[in-house]
């Protein structure tokens, strides 16, 4: 299904073979595949195509209103939250973290905990904790998780607050929803407000977000993609489907939104930008968007994938040199983006002023082979289709 942009000013912008590209997605459907995908192309300030192919629930086809769990294509909208602190001067990018934050501090009996290491825990910045260089692992192991006892948000990120460091502050970098918690943390005691609060107030009702979503509501509850591969099936704790992960609404991880909604919010980060009030200043762009890593190696450790150098900016993974990478080879060097475990891929290129969004609603933990080499694939024909 192809739909013409109702949304955004000025339409679609006469490259036919944007709209072909997106077709790719329709091969996605079926057992080696997902149920539904969408997919939106943002290119010069404004949609330039879409398609939606498949079902978002059993007898619900995937249409521009479907809402997707965005799992860690989250970051990018928290990193966002905690530059809007930087730009109001609450707090700055190199100041350390456990100054703000008290409790920001490993557990003297915990296991695995280095001496020397925790020595360097009071010069571990925000700058680092955004960038994924703090040391943190990447979550809380399962001693710690407590998932199973349904504890409230404020119960996992204060265990997060209290994880040792598993490498040097600055030494490499270490995907870490971990570091997350401890800024989501850090913004709701720079503002005395629920995190999602603050987020709503100043990221998402500015960027005009209507369907970028924590905690769907009932009323929404027929357009959200159910996710297929989930860990806990049928059962209350379910990932992505279950009421209590829902409520959680973790800022690493758990908002719900459109391929439509994330283009625009990419798109933000563009040179042309996109309708509505500016977000951040253009220094806090070019920040969020280059890398901070500072040539340390790493990666991500759940996706068994590192990196010689490990280009990240502030919440956006850079592209850099790396190769076999998601956004496929005829993305530039300066393409940011960030991918999540439920089957979403967001990325833009500042070098094109592209953006491309594509949600499907499968877990990718069980089809890496599937998933990769496709937004691979995917996402070259969107750029020689842009370049048309």
């Amino acid at each position: 299904m192809e739909t013409a942009d109702d949304v955004t000013p000025a339409g679609p912008v006469g490259k036919p073979r944007l709209g072909g590209a997106l077709r790719a997605i329709d091969g996605w459907l079926g057992p080696q595949g997902a149920s539904g995908v969408g997919a939106v192309v943002w290119h010069r300030g404004r949609v330039a195509a879409e398609r939606y192919a498949g079902e978002g629930r059993p007898g619900a086809p995937v249409d521009a209103r479907t809402i997707f769990p965005l799992a860690s294509v989250t970051k990018p909208v928290t990193a966002a939250v905690v530059m809007t602190l930087v730009e109001e001067g609450l707090v700055s990018l190199d100041e350390s973290v456990g100054r703000l934050v008290p409790e920001f501090r490993a557990d003297p009996e915990a296991e695995g905990l280095d001496p020397a290491r925790e020595r360097l825990r009071p010069n571990i910045t925000v700058r680092q904790l955004l960038a994924h260089t703090s040391g943190l692992p990447e979550d809380l192991g399962p001693r710690e998780g407590r998932y199973a006892e349904r504890v409230e948000l404020n119960t996992i990120v204060d265990a997060m607050c209290r994880l040792p460091l598993v490498s040097a502050p600055g030494s490499e970098l270490r995907y870490s929803n971990a570091g997350y918690g401890v800024l989501t943390r850090l913004v709701e005691r720079l503002t005395g407000q629920e995190f999602w609060e603050v987020a709503r107030r100043r990221v998402l009702l500015p960027m005009r977000l209507r369907d970028t979503i924590a905690r769907p509501s009932p009323e929404v509850t027929d357009r959200v993609a159910l996710l297929a591969d989930t860990t806990h099936a049928g059962t209350e704790l379910e990932t992505y489907n279950g009421d209590y992960w829902r409520g959680l609404a973790i800022p690493w991880g758990g908002l719900f939104g459109t391929p439509r909604d994330l283009a625009r919010f990419a798109g933000t980060f563009l040179p042309s930008g996109a309708a509505g009030p500016r977000l951040l200043s253009p220094p806090a762009l070019r920040l969020m968007t280059a890398d901070q890593a500072e040539g340390v190696p790493g990666g991500v450790e759940s996706a068994r994938v590192r990196w010689e150098v490990a280009h990240w900016g502030l919440g956006w993974e850079v592209k850099g040199g790396k190769r076999r990478h998601w956004t496929g080879e005829l993305t530039s060097p300066e393409t940011f983006c960030h991918f999540g475990a439920a089957g979403t891929l967001l990325w833009a290129d500042p070098t094109q002023d592209l953006a491309l969004a594509v949600f499907a609603n499968r877990a990718v933990a069980r089809i890496w082979t599937f998933i990769l080499p496709r937004w691979a694939r995917l996402s070259n024909a969107v750029v020689a289709a842009a370049a048309e």
